[in-house]
């Protein structure tokens, strides 16, 4: 073990990117951005932009938005509420984010509240992938959409194809859907190495950095 005279203290943050999600527009958003500005860092406004050089801002209270960007961010960066932002400020310099991750905390979506702890959900993301090694086809049903769910499962280590196989794939494919794809996914029934998967599933295992 490194003893306490010896451990390496924080470092501070290098320039980063930051991210918003689920802050209001308004004055206060507008003085974050203003700080990020001044001290040198960039905004992503993009979802498919996030990376591990990312810093995504979030307001915990009352809850957490489960916005395109929160399901993307937890895959990939850190994840902090707004007092980050305040230290930096203060400090005129970016601070480590370590004091200001994300604990637990509500999610919501469309007026639905869970609990969600985002620590074990880093965890968990840093040890590995959610969706390591897998591999998923859209349906055009799906609440995001394609276009949005290829970029929240690529950025989890997924992959994704734009075609139902007509015959079975020789690794397994998961077919995310809703209920109103009941006749288009038909004809897979009992296909070798293909299994359905709920949008809404998917969206909870992201959140938990845990399949299954």
């Amino acid at each position: 073990a490194v003893s306490s005279s010896t451990a390496a203290a924080p470092k501070a943050q290098s320039q980063p990117s930051v991210a918003f999600s689920g802050l209001p527009e308004g004055e206060r958003l507008d003085g974050f951005l203003a700080t990020v500005a001044s001290l040198g860092g960039s905004v992503v406004e993009d979802a498919a932009a996030l990376s591990g050089s990312t810093v995504m801002v979030v307001e915990p209270s009352p809850s957490v938005s489960r916005t395109i960007k929160l399901l993307v961010a937890v895959s990939v960066c850190d994840i902090v509420t707004p007092e980050w932002v305040d230290a930096c400020r203060a400090a005129d310099q970016f601070v480590p984010v370590d004091a200001y991750l994300l604990g637990e905390c509500t999610v919501s979506s469309k007026g639905i509240k869970v609990p969600w702890d985002a620590a074990k959900a880093r965890t968990r993301a840093a040890a590995a992938p959610c969706l390591r090694g897998r591999t998923f086809y859209i349906t055009k049903t799906t609440s995001p959409d394609a276009d949005k769910l290829k970029i929240i499962i690529e950025k989890a280590g997924g992959a994704t194809v734009e075609t139902l196989p007509t015959t079975a794939p020789r690794s397994p494919l998961v077919v995310v859907c809703t209920d109103r794809d009941r006749r288009e996914l038909q004809r897979l029934q009992g296909m070798r190495n293909v299994s359905e998967l709920r949008d809404a599933e998917l969206l909870a295992y992201l959140l938990q950095q845990k399949y299954g």
